[in-house]
């Protein structure tokens, strides 16, 4: 008995609760209706009145006003006007003397440069001149100096005589020391042959000569003939 009660008491509140849920289901439905029932709107006719019966609107009067007394006129500032032109004259004119003094000065820097090219060229002009009579001396002293020396070798030759033991291939050198007449100061061998006849012989064929011809400016034999070496060999010497 007591199984069923459960059960029982649960099924009862569910058809309650069911019975509940349709009754407010209906009364929702009534609400519904009751919203979208039209009702009477009360409206008034409106008139529109025609074109002919609009008043028409008085124009706006132009405001006149009182015409302003005329400005005076400017008067003319002439003696500005000519301050101006005399200004603008004074500064064409130092403009003008400006330009003037300015070609003036370039003339003259040209004309210096010009100079001095030219005294350039000239001084170059000069030194080649100079270059080329100094190599002229030169080739004119070269060939005095070869001349004395030959006339030197020539009188050594002639005072020499060859020794038995002389071979070619033989050679001596002696440093030959002289004062300016050409007088023979000193003789010494510095290269013997190895062979002391050959050797003797030649420093003999030279003291013999005594005297040498030498050049007369100083420069000259300073540079050659005060100091010289001469070389012994039997095939230059014997022809």
């Amino acid at each position: 008995m007591q199984s069923y009660a459960l059960p029982l008491f649960g099924a009862v509140l569910f058809h309650v609760l069911v019975a509940a849920f349709v009754m407010r289901g209906f009364e929702s439905q009534d609400d519904v209706a009751e919203v979208v029932t039209p009702r009477v709107v009360n409206a008034k006719l409106l008139v529109i009145e025609p074109l002919g019966k609009v008043t028409p609107v008085p124009e706006k009067q132009p405001i006149v006003r009182p015409a302003e007394p005329p400005a005076p006129k400017p008067r003319p500032a002439s003696k500005e006007v000519e301050q101006d032109s005399v200004n603008s004259d004074d500064a064409a004119a130092k403009a003008a003397q400006s330009e003037r003094q300015r070609k003036e000065t370039e003339v003259q820097r040209r004309q210096q440069r010009l100079a001095a090219l030219g005294e350039l060229a000239d001084d170059s002009l000069q030194r080649s001149l100079e270059a080329e009579a100094q190599q002229m001396l030169d080739a004119q002293n070269a060939q005095q100096v070869r001349t004395y020396q030959a006339g030197i070798y020539d009188l050594v030759r002639k005072n020499w005589s060859r020794p038995p033991s002389a071979r070619n291939g033989m050679q001596a050198r002696f440093v030959v020391e002289l004062i300016p007449t050409g007088e023979l100061l000193s003789v010494a061998l510095v290269d013997s042959s190895g062979n002391e006849a050959f050797d003797r012989s030649a420093e003999l064929a030279i003291r013999r000569a005594k005297r040498f011809s030498v050049p007369g400016d100083n420069t000259v034999f300073e540079a050659n003939f005060r100091r010289f070496y001469f070389l012994f060999r039997p095939e230059d010497l014997l022809r």
